[in-house]
């Protein structure tokens, strides 16, 4: 499968994740293509073949999305009568980096699999 493909496929289940929808609409398409790229080329430097990339790819650029769009679900608030701390839960980590990260995991059993 040639790159721009993977790019473009990655970009289309990017669009259809129901919890980023608004995200990766509210970005510009140049951008959102940038870091569909970057994450492609990542997944491929992390071991995802032709058959599983887009699989790691789509979290790994929802991920890129959530940072670059500031809208983390990740992000804590703490109130006093006098201050307001606001701050990253998780070292600012969500979940689709966390899925990224099980499903670059699960490479070396040959075995990628949804939970």
């Amino acid at each position: 499968m040639d790159i721009n493909e993977v790019i473009e496929a990655v970009q289309k289940r990017l669009s259809l994740l129901p919890n980023l929808k608004s995200t990766v609409e509210s970005l510009d398409n140049e951008i959102v293509q940038i870091l569909v790229k970057d994450a492609v080329n990542q997944a491929k430097s992390d071991g995802f073949t032709e058959l599983n990339i887009e699989m790691g790819a789509v979290y790994l650029a929802a991920h890129f999305c959530n940072v670059i769009s500031a809208t983390n679900t990740n992000i804590s608030k703490q109130q006093a009568s006098v201050l307001t701390i606001e701050y990253f839960d998780r070292a600012g980590v969500d979940d689709y980096l966390l899925e990224y990260k099980r499903l670059k995991s699960s490479l070396s059993s040959s075995s990628i699999q949804f939970l």
